[in-house]
């Protein structure tokens, strides 16, 4: 009973396990895609933020430094290349320098500033002048910046020594004039980095490349941007490259050549869906527990019934039927219960049918046993055998003695045969009989087979007919002086088969005929030396045993009118053993 409950707690289980797994990967499906499309979402818009604050620096720059070169003052300074002395130009110098230190307070972000003259000196907002700085805008930086034709632009990132190290971008401008003559900002490369650092908390990777396709700055691992189709996402300005290891973005910064990559891997993209993995591991941990807590109790009372009956069929199978149900129930449980219990009651009473019938059926082999090897019977048969030898009647004696012997091996073949035998073996030992009786009452009554040759093959009861003919011998004939008649009739008729013994001789009363179909008198008792009579009384309950509703014993009868018993039987063509 414990495997038929774990295997209904297993199956709820199941069930549940299933149900909740095939619902969690439609939501996980639909909630990766959803969750795939918001992540994007949420970098291309710290890529923007990011995008818009470059931009927004960017055109700062070149707007504040569009602004110094129209001023007046610088302008002059960077056209004029002549001075009558070198103090003059000094002079000079140090009113330009004021003007770029107050250009220069009012910027964050402006490390220093310089005016290169068309004549190549160098005039540094630091107010002195130091063959270093046109050493130093001799560098691959200012020269590839200065050599791109263009009025306006940025250099790559580099290192200025002006009170120290420092890393800068510089910005030239070209003054409108004649004689020439740029404009450099140098602008802290703090003010870049910590843009693209702010960047880099929502990024595996953040890559700012410059206008060479150069790597100006870069953050977390190394990743070199793909090349793949794009989709744009969210603009033309940012692209979104997928790729097995995880997402590239891109954006171009206005106003300039220099770009931003952005790598997210899918080790951080999945990070969220992990989480919830998680939860549903957790979920469903819970969903299990509860349903074992649940169903635990519904599945025992469900099966409680089911414990009971089953141990109630072993007590059956050991032979013990006094079991009762005790439990109630209103489903199907209780139609098992009363199909159960009244399967209990047949069984009781079909056993007390099956022992009572075997009684019956050893009472009636015993009664036929003994009807047909009587010892008085065999006594006055040997009796009449010696009588014959006397006499030197050979011929008698061995008729005598072959039907003695037919009755005896009959008799002595209940066991093996049971209690039915063919209509034409029941015609054999009646003969047998039949010549026995006409040797020990001579010339006292003859003996008429009228028989359907279709019906010898019918099985019917052994020594069903020959005590109706024991009974008209020595009931019939015994107060009868004329020779008497016997008539056996036998036939078929629309499955039935028909058996009469009619007589001649002095018959019965019709209330005493009644009375022995109704089973009111018992069998009469014949003088010594006859066979023992088994009787129509006997005859009825054994048809009525055998047959049932089936079987009739009818007597017609009348005083110094004869006798005819007629049995009706259903016709049989193998034994019912």
């Amino acid at each position: 009973m414990r495997k038929i409950k774990n295997k209904i707690l297993g199956s709820v289980i199941l069930i549940v396990t299933l149900s909740v797994t095939a619902i969690s990967a439609l939501a996980y499906e639909q909630f990766s895609s959803i969750l795939e499309t918001q992540a994007l979402r949420e970098d291309t818009i710290h890529l923007e933020q990011t995008t818009n604050q470059m931009n927004h620096l960017i055109d700062d720059v070149q707007k504040y430094a569009a602004n110094m070169v129209n001023d007046e003052l610088l302008q002059q300074f960077a056209e004029r290349l002549q001075y009558p002395s070198t103090y003059d130009e000094l002079s000079a110098y140090r009113d330009v320098v004021t003007q770029l230190t107050k250009f220069n307070v009012l910027r964050d972000y402006l490390e220093s500033s310089a005016i290169v003259r068309s004549d190549g000196k160098v005039f540094w907002s630091s107010l002195y002048l130091d063959p270093y700085f046109e050493q130093l805008l001799q560098e691959e930086w200012y020269q590839n910046a200065l050599n791109s034709n263009t009025k306006s632009g940025f250099s790559a990132p580099h290192t200025i020594l002006d009170g120290g190290s420092k890393k800068v971008v510089s910005f030239f401008i070209r003054f409108d004039s004649r004689y020439g003559g740029v404009l450099l900002l140098n602008i802290d490369y703090a003010a870049f980095e910590s843009l693209f650092q702010y960047l880099g908390q929502s990024f595996d990777q953040v890559a700012w490349i410059g206008a060479d396709h150069s790597l100006l700055y870069q953050q977390g691992i190394a990743a070199d941007p793909p090349a793949a189709q794009m989709l744009t996402i969210s603009g033309p300005d940012i692209q979104v490259i997928k790729r097995d290891k995880g997402y590239y973005l891109t954006s171009v910064f206005d106003k300039s050549q220099w770009s931003v990559y952005t790598f997210t891997s899918n080790d951080r993209f999945y990070e969220w869906v992990g989480y919830i993995v998680r939860y549903w591991a957790i979920f469903l941990a819970l969903c299990l527990m509860l349903c074992f807590l649940l169903f635990l109790p519904i599945i025992s009372n469900i099966i409680r019934p089911i414990l009971q009956m089953t141990k109630a069929m072993k007590q059956v199978s050991m032979g013990n039927y006094n079991v009762h149900l005790s439990f109630r129930s209103n489903d199907e449980l209780s139609v098992l219960k009363n199909g159960f219990e009244m399967m209990l009651g047949d069984i009781e009473r079909q056993m007390s049918e099956k022992v009572e019938q075997e009684r019956w059926k050893r009472k009636m082999s015993a009664e036929l046993l003994f009807a047909q090897i009587n010892p008085h019977f065999i006594y006055n048969t040997l009796n009449t055998v010696v009588y014959l030898a006397r006499k030197k009647n050979y011929t008698a004696i061995e008729e005598m003695i072959e039907s003695f012997i037919g009755i005896l091996h009959d008799a002595v073949n209940i066991g093996d045969a049971g209690l039915y035998v063919t209509v034409e073996q029941e015609m054999n030992i009646i003969d047998h009989f039949v010549r026995i009786q006409n040797y020990r009452y001579a010339d006292r009554f003859e003996l008429v087979w009228n028989v359907e040759e279709q019906a010898l093959g019918d099985y019917i009861p052994k020594s069903l007919i020959q005590p109706l003919v024991e009974n008209s011998i020595f009931h019939g004939f015994s107060e009868k002086e004329s020779i008497g008649r016997i008539e056996i009739i036998i036939r078929k008729r629309s499955g039935r088969l028909l058996i009469s013994v009619r007589d001649d001789g002095c018959g019965m009363s019709q209330a005493k005929a009644q009375a022995i179909m109704n089973g009111a008198l018992p069998p009469a008792r014949l003088p010594s030396g006859a066979m023992k009579q088994i009787g129509l009384w006997n005859i009825r309950e054994r048809i009525e045993y055998l047959y049932g509703q089936e079987g009739r014993l009818v007597i017609r009868s009348s005083e110094q009118g004869g006798t005819k018993i007629s049995v009706l039987l259903p016709s049989r063509q193998h034994s019912a053993e």
